[in-house]
């Protein structure tokens, strides 16, 4: 069975501190991309972002990663974004799959995406800062 891909949109970007630590030397392929239907938050008292639905459109990557690394890589990502299992109301970030789409060819994918449980989150409503543009590393550089 093929390994499902994951779309970054955060940390887990490349020129960031996660991506450093998870990602460096096992991604086979990177493509930039860009995801509908959420909304984009930055959460300054965390440090890292958060998408929850929306109609916005985030940009981010996929990641490909290498076979030999794809089991530890996926283990380490879920425990990094506090995924304990589908659904469970303790998860910091839900892990679900949706349908992304390739920039450069135009092409959708379903790759792995999490997205930020705010019902855990007491002062997101008040203090998250709604990024508008989709960009989080835009966003970060420009700050």
């Amino acid at each position: 069975m093929k390994n499902i891909n994951f779309f970054v949109y955060g940390s887990l970007r490349e020129g960031f501190f996660n991506y450093d630590k998870y990602l460096a030397g096992k991604v086979l392929e990177k493509k930039d991309a860009r995801l509908e239907n959420m909304r984009l938050y930055h959460m300054p008292y965390k440090g890292y972002p958060a998408i929850t639905p929306g109609e916005d459109v985030i940009l981010g990557e996929i990641m490909v990663i290498n076979e030999d690394d794809y089991e530890s890589t996926m283990k380490a990502m879920d425990e990094m974004e506090g995924f304990i299992s589908e659904n469970n109301p303790e998860n910091e970030y839900h892990k679900i799959i949706l349908e992304v789409e390739n920039i450069q060819n135009k092409e959708k994918e379903k790759c792995y995406i999490y997205f930020y449980n705010k019902d855990k989150d007491d002062i997101f409503e008040r203090d998250a800062v709604y990024v508008s543009h989709g960009d989080w590393k835009k966003h970060m550089l420009n700050k």
